[in-house]
């Protein structure tokens, strides 16, 4: 068992109603903008309940029904066209946002390899650290921003004829890897359907836990984790880290599937809503651990006994 980004739990700060109540008023006239730039049917991607959840709870007027019934955090995805080619945006709105945090965003693009995907995601969060402006809405700017300087990363892809998209796969490592990730949190709906959906397509098995916080187990080739691992870390997320992996020889497919604890890989756990985010119920984590002969990772993720 190896260590590499050891990430530990810490506890939020307190922000009161008012801050909250400001924060989601200019999430809100955010996304009015972003609706009228992007008024085609495919191209702004939004639940309108997530919208009309957050302006009832603006408008509540008492200050303890706020705290009890805490709105769920905004999310939604854009599809920008690229010359031939399209990208699509994918951001969540955190509740301390636009004041006291950034927004988590990332993109993704069929037509884009892995490094070019990379690429592009560590520029958006360096745009996002060095050229907003503190304390205030940056989403619009950012969608601009990625509508004048995507069509780049699609040139500098084609030019360089090393980079290509690689088939999953196709060049087995001899190694089996098992990669327990745990993160601040695990919100966006977007986002954990893209988990779900790039763990088939990487041929891994495990689970995702969604909540505050959020845990993830992935397991299979190494070099199928590795990739999907290299993809992930790189969306925008608060705090995201490999907590502990197990590493162990596998020469056949045979090998991976004995050494694999899951079979599929499926989104688990019920949360607890409370004032500031979803909960994870850690009595049913525990419980689902059991039941795949693996509580040992649960003082190894949290460092407590249960």
């Amino acid at each position: 068992m190896t260590s590499e980004a050891v990430v530990i739990m810490e506890e939020d700060d307190n922000y009161s109603i008012d801050q909250y109540n400001e924060n989601f008023d200019m999430q809100i006239s955010e996304v009015e903008i972003l609706q009228s730039m992007f008024p085609g049917q495919n191209e702004l991607k939004i639940d309108p309940s997530i919208i009309h959840e957050v302006v009832d709870w603006v408008n509540m007027e008492s200050e303890t029904m706020k705290e009890q019934l805490m709105p769920n955090l905004i999310d939604f995805s854009l599809n920008i066209p690229v010359e031939k080619n399209k990208i699509e945006v994918v951001i969540t709105l955190p509740a301390e946002y636009p004041k006291y945090c950034l927004p988590e965003v990332y993109v993704r693009s069929n037509e884009l390899g892995r490094n070019s995907q990379k690429q592009i995601n560590d520029d958006i969060g360096d745009y996002l650290e060095n050229e907003t402006i503190a304390e205030e809405p940056c989403v619009v700017g950012l969608v601009s921003w990625l509508q004048e300087n995507s069509e780049s990363y699609f040139k500098k892809q084609i030019s360089n004829q090393e980079e290509c998209k690689k088939t999953v796969g196709s060049s087995k490592s001899e190694k089996f890897l098992r990669n327990w990730i745990y993160s601040h949190h695990i919100y966006s709906k977007i986002k954990r359907k893209n988990i779900l959906d790039m763990a088939g397509e990487f041929q891994l098995t495990g689970f995702c836990l969604p909540g505050k916080p959020g845990v993830i187990c992935v397991e299979g080739y190494k070099n199928n984790v590795d990739d999907w691992w290299s993809i992930v870390r790189n969306w925008n997320w608060k705090k995201i880290g490999v907590k502990f992996q197990e590493e162990e020889d596998a020469k056949t497919s045979e090998d991976v599937k004995e050494n694999r604890i899951f079979t599929g890989f499926k989104e688990v756990g019920v949360v607890k809503e409370c004032q500031r985010g979803n909960h994870m119920d850690m009595g049913e984590f525990y419980k689902f651990l059991e039941i795949h002969n693996s509580t040992w990772a649960f003082k190894e993720i949290f460092g407590i006994e249960r």
